[in-house]
């Protein structure tokens, strides 16, 4: 029987507050695709390329190899090891071709200096062949996002005919052939009809290592939701929690864009651009006054001050409690 803990690792977490300032970032996030196969109504795919271009900036690419391969070279220069590499991003990583080969490379190139890659997908353009060569890349947690258990739902929710039979057949498959890959499995409380959450557990207890039902918040700021989402004073794992007024991403992240351009965060907000993997290296990235200033301003609680983080919800709705450092800010600003 599987785990009911969330999509996101909660067994290595530590106290951020006593951990930084931080000489290697915790996680690395890259995104292999700015493409997606669906349409979900509470992401901001929903809202079409050109108003996606339009509101955030993002064009409709694919990460080619020539940006992994310079990742895979600096990841070498941090001096110590980065816990996650996670393939993810705002589209679906699936879409990308070239998604195993990235994989193999990093694990190839870098892979003492990574602690394990994820990959974050709708699972929808899953194959045999295609987790195959997910498997055979190297790859240690597959975390899939369902919109739903049944054909009408994923219609419902993302306006794609899926055969929702086909999918967990697939699915399946990959957790049969997995080795030694974890395969985590979640859904949206707006993707289940009244009574089908316990159902949602029976089915993927038996193919997968970690099970979880997450609530959709208003990530997206163009994106319409129903007054409960918007409540942020409870985050996406259901729990309560103060306002917080620092986030705590960027003191422990990166993200590369499909044409290598990197933020200090993940949101799809490009807040504070901190340079280019094509010219400059994520080490010095990571300890420039760039990214120490925009560390510093949420730190002195101006958040709301920055066009970028104005917008987002991050820290009310996808924060730990251990990665909390509204009560650290005053003590960490001399570090910074």
């Amino acid at each position: 029987m599987s785990e009911r803990k969330p999509f996101t690792g909660v067994d290595d977490r530590v106290c951020l507050a006593e951990a930084v300032p931080l000489d290697t970032p915790f996680t690395l996030n890259l995104f292999p695709s700015n493409i997606c196969n669906f349409c979900c109504n509470y992401c901001a795919q929903s809202l079409g390329a050109a108003r996606m271009q339009r509101e955030y900036g993002i064009r409709l690419e694919l990460m080619p190899m020539a940006v992994v391969e310079h990742i895979a070279e600096q990841v070498c220069e941090f001096p110590g090891k980065i816990k996650l590499v996670s393939m993810m991003g705002h589209g679906e990583p699936l879409c990308n071709p070239e998604l195993p080969e990235m994989i193999r490379l990093l694990k190839t190139k870098a892979g003492d200096k990574i602690g394990r890659i994820d990959v974050i997908t709708n699972a929808s353009l899953l194959t045999p062949e295609y987790s195959q060569a997910l498997i055979d890349a190297g790859l240690d947690v597959l975390r899939v996002s369902l919109q739903g258990i049944s054909d009408q739902s994923y219609v419902d929710t993302c306006g794609v005919k899926l055969n929702f039979q086909a999918f967990y057949d697939n699915l399946a498959w990959f957790y049969a052939h997995k080795g030694s890959c974890k395969v985590y499995v979640k859904t949206m409380d707006v993707s289940l009809h009244p009574g089908e959450e316990e159902r949602f557990y029976q089915l993927f207890d038996a193919i997968s290592d970690r099970v979880y039902v997450d609530q959709v918040k208003p990530v997206y700021d163009t994106v319409s939701y129903t007054e409960q989402q918007r409540d942020i004073s409870v985050d996406r794992y259901g729990q309560a929690h103060a306002h917080r007024f620092v986030c705590p991403q960027p003191f422990y992240m990166l993200s590369v864009w499909p044409d290598g351009t990197v933020t200090p965060c993940d949101a799809l907000y490009h807040a504070s651009p901190l340079g280019n993997v094509k010219t400059q290296s994520l080490l010095r990235m990571w300890d420039s006054d760039v990214h120490k200033k925009f560390c510093r301003m949420q730190l002195e609680g101006n958040r709301a001050l920055d066009p970028s983080c104005s917008r987002c919800c991050a820290p009310d709705d996808v924060v730990h409690e251990s990665d909390v450092l509204d009560g650290a800010a005053e003590q960490l600003l001399k570090e910074f």
